[in-house]
């Protein structure tokens, strides 16, 4: 994931602009209300499948849904987050 992806990133974290979880980014992205989705390195096939038609720019995290949660301040295991706008 490119540097400036994880910038922004970051900024939506701080802000508390972000959809945590597969069914809370598939509504967010179905109301369109994401600006991209990160999904970690080790998403099952199947969610990468239902994330990417979802019509919103996806990116993959190099880290494991463990290193994503630390990214986001998180206490749990992340494999998916969607950047509102």
């Amino acid at each position: 994931m490119e540097q400036k992806i994880k910038e922004r990133l970051k900024e939506k974290i701080k802000n508390n602009a972000v959809s945590v979880g597969k069914n809370s980014t598939v509504r967010a992205a179905e109301k369109k209300e994401l600006e991209f989705i990160v999904y970690a390195s080790n998403a099952s096939p199947n969610l990468i499948k239902d994330v990417s038609n979802l019509g919103v720019e996806i990116y993959k995290y190099e880290g494991d849904s463990e290193a994503l949660s630390i990214a986001c301040s998180k206490s749990f295991n992340i494999s998916v987050i969607g950047a509102k706008k």
